[in-house]
């Protein structure tokens, strides 16, 4: 992972120490942090202040790297303050679309290996490319599995229900 002035290279895990050591030190005296670890609710301005300042002492705290460091593209800012203070647990995106289609599995006992194995692979392509439209579902890598995609594998209904699970996760 690149960033700063000079595009140093440092691996996510370094930044990961970097931030949390960050933000343990400041929540000594800072009051919107120790509002946060208390776990009372911060206003908006407080919130950019906070971002504000993290920013100020290190510039590559920001929410887009954070999200890309912790693999959750929708979390905010506060959500990850959260997270560093123990206080939220913030699931990555693939730990939270695998839990999604372990529960889907689990709710459709009948499903066949065919069946297993192009939800395997939808899986792994949702993770991936953390986004999977209708049309890719007809299309390479799921012909793989039979030609016709998904629709040689479920039912129009079971199909319909894969893509609510897909929507819910990768819209």
């Amino acid at each position: 992972m690149e960033f700063g002035p000079q595009h140093e290279a440092v691996s996510i895990s370094r930044y990961r120490e970097m931030v949390e050591a960050l933000i343990a030190e400041l929540t000594e005296h800072n009051p919107i942090l120790l509002k946060i670890k208390n776990g009372e609710t911060v206003s908006p301005d407080e919130a950019q202040a906070l971002a504000e300042l993290l920013h100020y002492e290190h510039p590559h705290i920001t929410e887009d790297l954070l999200r890309q460091v912790y693999k959750n593209r929708k979390a905010h800012f506060i959500q990850f303050i959260r997270h560093i203070l123990g206080i939220e647990i913030l699931k990555s995106f693939p730990e939270t679309v695998s839990e999604a289609f372990d529960q889907f599995i689990g709710q459709h006992s009948n499903l066949s290996s065919r069946q297993l194995e192009f939800l395997k692979l939808l899986k792994n392509f949702i993770v991936e490319r953390e986004k999977v439209e209708k049309r890719d579902l007809i299309n390479a890598p799921f012909t793989v599995i039979h030609p016709q995609g998904i629709r040689g594998v479920f039912s129009p209904a079971e199909i319909k229900e894969i893509l609510q699970l897909t929507e819910s996760l990768a819209a």
